[in-house]
């Protein structure tokens, strides 16, 4: 058993004089510390750009579906007093969706044709949302971008026969 020690105690790292190449007592556990505060400050950017892509990847797609309902919502109407608002109801609908509020976004609606309800006129609505950067302090903000503006272009097409239907 003496012997299993005696060889076991030489195994183990020897300090070495201040002048060498090895670690000294005084440095003894610092390399956890050091990877901890190493692992802070690449881990905390990588986080928030993980956020910020998430929200921007929201705003993306809240103006792709909010565009596209707006536009089948516009086409749909019965009545063409009423498709301004059945538009802005379903894209306020897909911006809550995604957690925008309709003061987030705007939306323009273009008709190729005089009337936008006549029968196989395209409807392309446009949505331009202002998604704002997340943990942008207000003191930062006239100096910092805190807004990126993400825009979508949805169409659709009144049915041929739309008129038949409605009696318009």
């Amino acid at each position: 058993m003496r012997r299993l020690r005696a060889a076991l105690g030489s195994l183990r790292p020897r300090a070495r004089a201040a002048g060498g190449a090895g670690a000294t007592e005084g440095e003894a556990g610092s390399a956890s510390l050091e990877f901890v505060v190493l692992a802070l400050l690449l881990l905390v950017p990588v986080a928030y750009l993980v956020v910020v892509l998430a929200r921007l990847q929201a705003g993306a797609y809240a103006a792709s579906a909010g565009s596209r309902a707006a536009a089948r919502a516009y086409v749909t109407a019965a009545d063409p007093a009423d498709a301004p608002a059945r538009a802005q109801a379903a894209l306020d609908l897909a911006l809550a969706d995604q957690g925008f509020t309709p003061a987030d976004a705007t939306a323009a609606t273009a008709c190729e044709a005089a009337g936008c309800l006549a029968p196989d006129t395209a409807v392309v609505v446009t949505v331009r949302v202002e998604v704002p950067l997340p943990f942008v302090p207000p003191l930062l903000r006239p100096a910092v971008p805190a807004q990126v503006p993400v825009e979508a272009a949805g169409s659709a097409v009144v049915d041929r026969f739309s008129a038949l239907r409605t009696g318009r």
